[in-house]
């Protein structure tokens, strides 16, 4: 009877070999899978680098179309860049600058603030968007944008660029009357202005907007600084000074003045005549007092008589003022003595005539103007 037997090592063998097929296999399948993971994202990257170059390629297409001034063409090409490269702030910009420029306000609006929702800070998003709500008249959002573009985070090489947002919602808030706060803006661009002619005259003839003539006096003086001659200066400053009822300073800018446009020349005539016909004017004789009092009396009771005769209805009123410019004329006629009481209180009177004939009989002349402004100057004038 013949039989067989087995070793125990060559089942150990045997199992030993079945172990190391299944590794084998388990490398194999390893290996296959970190293989295809690379050439998955080689492939992927591979498609991102093309949807990019695609996306690039249909930007540079807009940026040509709009250089072309074909605006249509500009907003399909950078419609395709921002959808192949979503959330992109510079295709997405771009594509609602174009709608804007084509009248799709709404489309562009509704671009804008998607891009907002990620990056709600972004300074020139919100500056799009102030401008959108400026064009359909909405005040109030319109501000609030322009907040946020002027006080986001700006990159410190575009300094420039923050201030001429600023001046952008000061140009916005003068157009819409609201001076006071177009006052608090520009007081704030004021503090942190280049020292540049061009900047002083801008600012100054904002300034000159709202009727802070004073602070525009004072950046076309510094405008004056930087070039004495300039004649956009010169005007400015002699308009300001004038409006601050600085005649002396006024006279200075408009003399110097070679060629003024028509309201100026005006303007100087009647600075001129206020400082020559003024009787309280500083380091005059009593005389020379005496003599411009007198003059003042003079002509305006011409013009009350002037006026009668033409206006019979409005002489009731008049009539009465020029008897009293007749005593007070005949008192100083007499030597009464011309002390300041009796000079302000008669200018005071000249004052009251002026304005009762210039609205009896218009139009006023410059003296006219010169007597009333002479009367506010020493605070006797009674609107």
């Amino acid at each position: 009877m013949f039989g067989f037997s087995f070793s125990r090592d060559d089942g150990v063998d045997e199992r030993s070999a079945l172990i190391h097929q299944e590794v084998l296999k388990l490398a194999v399948l390893m290996a296959l899978t970190i293989l295809g993971f690379f050439i998955t994202r080689a492939i992927a990257a591979s498609n991102r680098a093309t949807t990019r170059h695609d996306a690039a390629e249909w930007y540079a297409r807009g940026q040509r179309a709009l250089a072309a001034d074909q605006p249509v063409d500009a907003v399909e090409a950078f419609r395709h860049a921002s959808v192949m490269k979503r959330g992109d702030r510079e295709y997405a910009l771009a594509f609602a600058r174009a709608l804007v420029a084509i009248h799709r306000s709404d489309d562009a609006e509704q671009t804008l603030l998607s891009l907002r929702d990620t990056l709600p800070e972004d300074p020139e998003v919100n500056l799009e968007l102030a401008r959108l709500a400026s064009a359909r008249g909405d005040a109030a959002s319109t501000l609030r944008y322009y907040h946020n573009a002027l006080y986001a985070p700006w990159p410190s090489n575009q300094i420039e660029v923050r201030r001429q947002v600023r001046l952008e919602l000061i140009r916005f808030l003068i157009g819409s009357n609201q001076s006071n706060r177009a006052e608090s803006e520009l007081v704030a661009l004021s503090t942190d202005l280049p020292d540049t002619l061009a900047s002083h005259l801008e600012v100054g003839g904002l300034f000159r907007a709202i009727g802070n003539q004073r602070r525009a006096l004072d950046q076309y003086q510094q405008a004056l600084r930087l070039s004495p001659a300039n004649p956009t200066a010169l005007a400015g400053a002699g308009r300001a000074a004038f409006a601050t009822g600085d005649y002396t300073q006024a006279q200075g800018y408009l003399r110097d003045l070679a060629n003024p446009p028509g309201d100026l020349v005006e303007v100087r005539a009647l600075v001129n005549l206020v400082l020559t016909k003024d009787p309280l004017a500083a380091r005059i004789g009593s005389s020379a007092r005496r003599g411009r009092l007198m003059e003042a009396l003079s002509h305006v009771s011409n013009q009350l008589q002037a006026c009668s005769a033409r206006n019979a209805a409005g002489a009731q009123l008049l009539i009465p003022l020029a008897d009293e410019i007749a005593r007070v004329t005949t008192d100083l006629e007499r030597g009464a003595v011309l002390e300041n009481d009796t000079i302000e209180t008669s200018l005071e009177l000249v004052d009251r005539a002026e304005r009762a004939s210039s609205t009896a009989c218009p139009p006023v002349d410059t003296l006219d103007r010169a007597l009333m402004l002479i009367a506010e100057r020493h605070g006797v004038a009674r609107p």
